[in-house]
This record gives structure tokens, C-alpha cells and sequence, in this order.
């Protein structure tokens, strides 16, 4: 077995688990417009549910996080995992709004401890790899988010919603043993505790953290509004389920080819010029008429996102050292959950005050500007030629 095969392999045991708990994080999404229905809740409510989990997350990468450089990503998956499982059982058996903030808010610990320990692995396993392994794991984490419409839409027609909630709990428990088969990586680790410490002085990792900013305005936008707008334009439960599978599906298809032309052709231009994209898509959402042509743009905003979705990740990445990047990647993910939760409760706002057009308008302004800033923050300071090479050395080549 070759070098590349045997980091694959070590691999497999990550992808799986953030798969099982994306399935988690997309049958909640999946199930809001029910929640809605059944138990009464208003909009507000439901974004105050998203935004507790989001805040939760926010938390946890940032106090977990610097624990994956010391050596600890094997726990923090394992704990993240058996915490998700817990998590989605208060959800099903949930009565009132508090029940779901709790049960939310849970998932969001969760996976605020999962992604960054699952990253550094991902990161420094394999570095000459490291875009189409940042695909693959953005591949396994989409495909989890467009699995779970169809397996909660059908647990839904069969039983009941409730019920959704327990089949993906067991999906989760299932999993629980491939935490065993994680072993911490070999590479440099966070002996002098240094964590968060100074990270946010670096002005290329700043300027990273701006693009991601862009992305998650985007996605705390969708995950507030996206249900609610299919409910009030006359969608299906099955409809709605198949739509969010429409969406994520070119995201898990391209991810890792995506991440091959990041790398191979910059990561600072290649995700600026496709979220600048996207946020011009994005601004139509709110002006086309019926369900159709709305599905149409949303299909073709998951394959920018495909293409554009391990970039920003990467530039993180290649803005600190080796021993420091599961701090870097937790720090990343406590903007990308606190923006998602400040965008997905004002954007609920919003929607339920002034209608969609205004909602969709300020998130796609929004994305621009960010995009815009983090451009020119992530800038190279020198115009000299450039070579492909490893980000975590420092080269120049995913700022390019």
C-alpha cells in the first residue's frame, strides 16, 4: 500500500463521521417548516432555534478547537458524536420552544467539536492533497445535508416526525464505533498551549475569515428562510425534502474537484470569483415568481458552491503553521457559526417583517461587501511569480 492509499484510508474514519453528522444538521433544517405546522411555532421562533444552535457551535470551536493541536481530535469526535445522538432525542420528544433551543443548541456543540478536530487531520494528514481532501470531506459533509430530505421526508410519510429525529439518532449511534478507529496525527503539535493566542493579528487569515464571513451569511440565509419561502409558495414536505437534496447534490459531487482547481490555480482568486458569482445569484431569489425557476437558481448556486467550497478553508490553512491549525480551522468555524446565527436570526426578522425580496437583497449586498474586504486583506504583498506548493508552508500560492 502506497504513501497516498494508506493517508486515504486514515481518512475514511473523518469523512464518515461528519457525515452522519451533517445527516443530523440536515434533517433539522429539513424539519423546521413541521415544527412550524405542528407544535405552532412563528418564524421568529424558528430563527431563534437555528441561531442557539449556530451560538452553540460558536462556543465550542473555540474552546475545543486548540484541544485537536494537542493531540485530542479522537475524543472530541467520539464525545461530539454521542452528544449529537442525545441531542436529536430531545428534539423528538420535544414539547415546547425551550426543548428545541436546548436540543439545537446540543447539535451545536456538537459540531463545533467535530469539524475543527476532523479539519487538522484533514489538513496535515496529506498536505500535498490538501484541496481535494478538504473537497472530499466537503463532499461527505454535503452528501450527509442531501441525504437527509429524503431519510426524514420518509421516516415523516411512514411514521411521524418525531420518529425522523429517532432514525437519525440511530444512524449516529451506528457510527459511534468508527471513533475508535481515529488516531491522532502525527504532525507538530501545540506543545507551549499557544491556542487562539495572536491569530487574529495575521492579516492574510483576517482576510480569510472575511470570505467565509460572505459564505455564511449565505448559508444562515438559507438555513432560516429557504423552508419558510418553498412552505408560503405552496411546497410539499416531499417537495421541500427534495429541493434541499437538489441543492446540496453538486455541492458533494464537485467539492473535491473544486478543491483540485484551488489549489492548483489559488484559492484567494478562485473563491472570491465564485462568490461573487453566487451573490449575484442570490439576488434574484426573491424575484422570480413560483417554485420552478427558484429551484433552477438555487441548483446552480449548489455548483458554484461546489466548486467554491474548500477555498476558503485552504487559505485558513496557509495562514499558520502546522501546529496551530485546528485553532485556525476552530476559529474559522466560530465565525462561519456566529455569522450563520446573526444572519439567520436577522434575515428571519426580516423575512417575516418585509417579505422575501428585502431578505434575499441585504444577503446578497452583504456577501459582496465581505468578499470585497477579504480580497484585499488576503492581497500578495510582492507581484512576483509564484509556484505551486504546500499552503502550510507559507507559500504564496493560495493567495495568488
Amino acid at each position: 500500500m502506497n504513501q497516498t492509499t494508506q493517508n486515504e484510508t486514515k481518512l475514511f474514519p473523518y469523512y464518515c463521521i461528519l457525515y452522519g453528522m451533517s445527516v443530523g444538521l440536515g434533517g433539522i433544517v429539513a424539519l423546521v417548516a413541521e415544527l412550524k405546522n405542528d407544535l405552532g411555532f412563528s418564524d421568529f421562533d424558528i430563527g431563534m432555534t437555528i441561531s442557539c444552535g449556530f451560538a452553540a457551535a460558536f462556543v465550542a470551536s473555540l474552546v475545543t478547537a486548540p484541544m485537536a493541536d494537542r493531540g485530542h481530535a479522537p475524543l472530541m469526535l467520539r464525545s461530539a458524536l454521542i452528544l449529537g445522538i442525545l441531542s436529536l432525542i430531545t428534539l423528538s420528544i420535544g414539547q415546547d420552544l425551550w426543548h428545541y433551543l436546548v436540543g439545537r443548541g446540543a447539535y451545536g456543540l456538537a459540531l463545533g467539536s467535530a469539524y475543527p478536530a476532523a479539519k487538522r487531520t484533514v489538513i496535515v494528514a496529506d498536505p500535498k492533497h490538501i484541496g481535494r481532501n478538504l473537497g472530499r470531506m466537503g463532499a461527505a459533509d454535503m452528501g450527509g445535508f442531501m441525504t437527509a430530505p429524503l431519510v426524514v421526508t420518509a421516516l415523516t410519510a411512514l411514521v411521524s416526525w418525531r420518529f425522523a429525529f429517532i432514525g437519525i439518532s440511530v444512524l449516529l449511534f451506528v457510527l459511534l464505533p468508527t471513533t475508535f478507529k481515529v488516531q491522532p496525527d502525527t504532525a507538530e503539535k501545540d506543545e507551549a498551549r499557544k491556542g487562539l493566542n495572536g491569530l487574529l493579528r495575521i492579516k492574510r487569515l483576517n482576510g480569510a475569515l472575511l470570505i467565509t464571513m460572505a459564505m455564511f451569511v449565505l448559508i444562515g440565509a438559507f438555513e432560516a428562510i429557504w423552508v419558510l419561502e418553498l412552505d408560503h409558495r405552496g411546497a410539499s414536505q416531499s417537495f421541500i425534502g427534495l429541493s434541499l437534496t437538489i441543492v446540496a447534490l453538486p455541492i458533494a459531487v464537485l467539492s473535491p474537484l473544486g478543491g483540485t482547481l484551488a489549489q492548483k490555480y489559488g484559492a484567494r482568486r478562485w473563491s472570491v470569483s465564485i462568490w461573487i458569482i453566487h451573490a449575484v445569484v442570490v439576488l434574484f431569489y426573491g424575484l422570480v415568481p413560483g417554485l420552478g425557476i427558484l429551484i433552477g437558481l438555487a441548483f446552480f448556486s449548489g455548483i458554484l458552491e461546489g466548486f467554491g467550497f474548500s477555498a476558503a478553508s485552504m487559505l485558513v490553512s496557509a495562514a499558520v503553521p502546522e501546529d496551530r491549525q485546528a485553532a485556525a480551522q476552530g476559529l474559522m468555524t466560530a465565525v462561519e457559526v456566529g455569522t450563520g446565527a446573526v444572519a439567520s436570526l436577522t434575515l428571519a426578522a426580516i423575512y417575516s417583517s418585509y417579505g422575501d425580496t428585502l431578505a434575499w437583497l441585504i444577503t446578497a449586498f452583504s456577501m459582496m461587501i465581505l468578499l470585497i474586504l477579504g480580497y484585499i486583506l488576503t492581497k500578495p504583498e510582492d507581484l512576483k511569480p509564484v509556484r505551486p506548493g504546500v499552503p502550510i508552508e507559507k507559500l504564496r500560492r493560495p493567495f495568488e
